[in-house]
């Protein structure tokens, strides 16, 4: 897969949200280009953001080395990813 090309990108099949220079071909290219690209890329942003604001302790639970692969030639992801935090006071009402 492109998106997997080790002349592209080092250690291609290690997850690294903070890899840099990230050409990624995830929305197409083109006329094949989504047009739904910079709305889904902001919305995955903004996710991420308030997940990270509201548990600041989120972590991997277990060894990266642990993580099992989903294989296939359209996607690829984990089959789980477990993560350990600590939940969250509720605000008093």
């Amino acid at each position: 897969a492109a998106d997997r090309d080790p002349a592209r990108f080092e250690q291609p099949d290690t997850l690294d949200l903070s890899r840099r220079d990230n050409q990624h071909l995830g929305y197409g290219h083109g006329i094949h280009y989504c047009l739904g690209a910079p709305l889904a890329r902001l919305e995955g942003q903004t996710a991420l953001a308030t997940l990270l604001t509201r548990l600041p302790d989120l972590q991997l639970a277990g060894d990266s080395a642990d993580l099992r692969w989903r294989g296939g030639l359209i996607m690829r992801g984990l089959r789980t990813l477990p993560v350990e935090f600590t939940p969250p006071v509720p605000a008093a009402r």
